[in-house]
Order: structure tokens, then sequence, then C-alpha cells
């Protein structure tokens, strides 16, 4: 057997295979149920946040070392600062320089229970709220966080055991958000990087396997066809048609290979991009351009970022090919935020069911919609962003941005 491989040999490498789709498999099932748990928790902790900002009660949240993290409106306008300014300050800054002792302490405390405690205490004079204050605090073991709030001495205490409730409830929603993001960009670029491997332990096997076969059979059907040439009749015909079934299947193989792991993303992100909108012109017969104003972009990338951007592309392609209903894409390659990178894809396709073959908008927007998603889950995992937006009946525009090399 060409290729010097036993069947065995081939059916384990084939065993193989199948084991790393069906984990890749598993692994996609997993990502796309941890994007939903993570949208949902999003939902959940921006209605927290809206509620702690919006919040009459003057609330903080401290870490572990008493800087303030974050304080709503109320809490901003009575230290007389903005929420932006107080972020990163000492607490105890704005308590009285006699009342800061007993705060540290007070802290310490806090810390080791892991629960709620009060204490009254003194602003200090130089802010426009001084004066007697209740402070009601809660900390976080899970956050980090500890979330208080002042109220004036001998104020009603439900509001700030509702507002103390809001503010812990927001750190308790922002850490699990932070957890469940880096679980999810762990996982997204786990599979990114599993998915590759797989590609390119299929294209090792087609090309030593497959091609090496069908190069072995062609140039047995080379030395048939040339003897036949003197035998005129089927026979000749015969063996001519298999050198051509030969040559078709080749190609085929090639283009399998070419969609598995080119050989020129060697080269690099230009190339790579070069190569993949020649190889759409030809397939799609649509128009496609690139507009780079300036070549620099290429080297703002990575080697991981830029094959997971190639391979984006290659998935935004592929989309508006099987949609229908565009005849010219438009893509640009941009820097955005310095040192990242925006790459920006648009398209004319009308996709309505009198464009000509395309299928209904709002069919093209479901399917694109469901490819998208997987898109938009590998560049999150490279801490980039998706936009897609789609016009007014007609063409849609998607915008991938990806942080560069030193972001």
């Amino acid at each position: 057997m060409s290729g010097g491989k036993h069947p065995s040999d081939q059916l384990r490498q084939w065993q193989a295979l199948q084991l790393s789709k069906i984990e890749l498999d598993l692994q996609q099932q997993a990502l796309t149920a941890l994007q939903e748990s993570s949208d949902q928790a999003q939902a959940g902790q921006a209605l927290y946040q809206q509620l702690f900002e919006l919040s009459p009660a003057c609330s903080y949240a401290l870490d572990e070392a008493g800087c303030v993290v974050s304080a709503n409106q109320a809490g901003a306008a009575l230290l007389g600062l903005s929420a932006a300014a107080l972020k990163g300050q000492p607490f105890e800054r704005y308590l009285a320089p006699e009342q800061q002792p007993r705060w540290r302490a007070f802290a310490a405390i806090l810390l080791g229970s892991s629960g709620r405690a009060g204490m009254e205490s003194q602003l200090f004079d130089g802010i426009p709220g001084a004066g007697a204050v209740r402070i009601e605090a809660r900390f976080d073991a899970a956050s980090g966080l500890c979330c208080i709030v002042l109220a004036p001495q001998g104020a009603v205490a439900v509001a700030s055991q509702v507002s103390i409730q809001v503010a812990a409830e927001v750190a308790e929603r922002t850490a699990e958000l932070e957890r469940d993001n880096a679980q999810l960009r762990l996982l997204g670029e786990h599979v990114a990087n599993l998915e590759e491997t797989v590609r390119q332990e299929m294209a090792r096997a087609v090309h030593d396997d497959v091609a090496q076969n069908l190069l072995a059979l062609r140039l047995d059907a080379v030395l048939l066809n040339k003897r036949s040439l003197a035998h005129p009749g089927p026979l000749r015909e015969r063996t001519g048609a298999a050198l051509e079934t030969i040559d078709i299947t080749l190609r085929s193989v090639r283009a399998i290979l070419n969609q598995l792991r080119p050989a020129v993303l060697e080269l690099g992100l230009q190339a790579s991009m070069d190569w993949q909108l020649a190889e759409f012109r030809k397939r799609s017969g649509l128009a496609c351009t690139l507009d780079v104003p300036d070549e620099q972009v290429f080297d703002c990338l990575d080697g991981g970022a830029s094959l997971m951007l190639f391979r984006q592309l290659q998935a935004v392609l592929d989309s508006v090919q099987r949609d229908g209903g565009a005849s010219a894409v438009a893509i640009s390659l941009r820097r955005s935020g310095g040192s990242g990178v925006q790459m920006m894809l648009t398209d004319d396709g009308a996709g309505d069911a009198g464009s000509g073959g395309g299928v209904p908008v709002s069919g093209r927007r479901q399917r694109q919609a469901l490819a998208m998603l997987g898109v938009g889950e590998r560049l999150r995992a490279h801490g980039g962003t998706l936009d897609v937006v789609y016009g007014a009946g007609q063409g849609c525009r998607v915008s991938m941005r990806l942080p560069g090399r030193n972001s």
C-alpha cells in the first residue's frame, strides 16, 4: 500500500480523529451553555447595577485594602467628588482624623467575620456632607469587596439595610460575571486551539493517505493510458476517463486541504488574507475588495490572534456565500485603539425572496446570527468584540475588533 502505512495504523488514526471531533463537539456545547449563563448573569448584574446607581442611600464598594472600587451617585455627591475621582482612594481619608483608627479596627473585624456590622462615625470637616453618620457594612468573601452605606446618625435603618443589600448583590453579581467571563475566555481559547489541532490532524491524514494514494493511482492510470494509445477503442476511452476522474478527485482533495489548513498560513496574515479573498472570488463569483490603508496593521497581532482572525474571516465569507443575495463584498482592515485591529466586512445582499435566489431577510438574518455566535465566541476568547448590523432591508456589516500585541 502506498505511503507505507498498515491498514490498522490508518484505522487507529481515523479513530483518534473521531475522538478529537467528539471532544470538540462536547467542548462547543459547554461553551454555548456557559455563554448563555454569562449572558443571563450580565443582564442580572446590569439590573442590580442600575438599582445601586439610583439608590438614594450613599453606597460604596471597597476592596480589602479599604480603597473605593465604586460609588453610586448619592455617595459621590455626599463626599463632593465624582465617582471616577473617588475610585482608588482610601475610604478612611473622608472620615475625621480621630475616627480613622476606629475605622481601621472596625474594617479588620469585618474582614475576619465575613458578615455585617455597623459603627457610628464622623465625616471629615472639609467635605460638603460633614457630620455624624452611621456606617452599615457587609463584607463579601467571594468577591473580596466590602459594601458600605452611610446614613445620617439616627436615620431610619430600613433604607440603609435595603441599600446595602443591593450593593452586596451588585458585588456578588459582578464577581460571578467576572468569573464566568474568565471561564468563557479560557474555554473558548481551548476550543479554538482544539479545533485547529483537529484541522491539522485531518489535513495531515488526508495528505499522507488519500492524496498520496491518489497520486500513486494516477501514475498507474497514466501508464495504462499510454499503453492504450496503441489500441483505440473502449479500453482507451475507459483509461482516459479514469485518469480524468482521478485528476478531478485530486483537485477536490487539494481544495479540502486548503479549507482545513492552507499552506499559505505559514506566510503570515497578509498573504493568508490575499489568498483567502482570491479563493472566495473564484469559488463564489462575487466581487470582493480589500482596503488596508496601513500595511503595518498586519504586524499588530501575534500568531495565535492572526490565525483566529483568518478563521473568522473564513467563517463570515462562507456565511455570505451560503446565504446568497449579495453581489459584492468589501473588507477593510485598520488600526483600532492604538495597537488593536478592526476588520470590517460589508456586503450588499438584499436577501429577500425576489433577489434572484436569496433567502428571505428574516431567514438570512437568523442563519447568519447563528454563524455569528461562533465568531463572537472566538473573538471574546482573545479579548475581542463582534458587532453585526443589518441595513434597512438589505446589506450586512460585520465588525471584528481585536486587541494588539501590547494592549
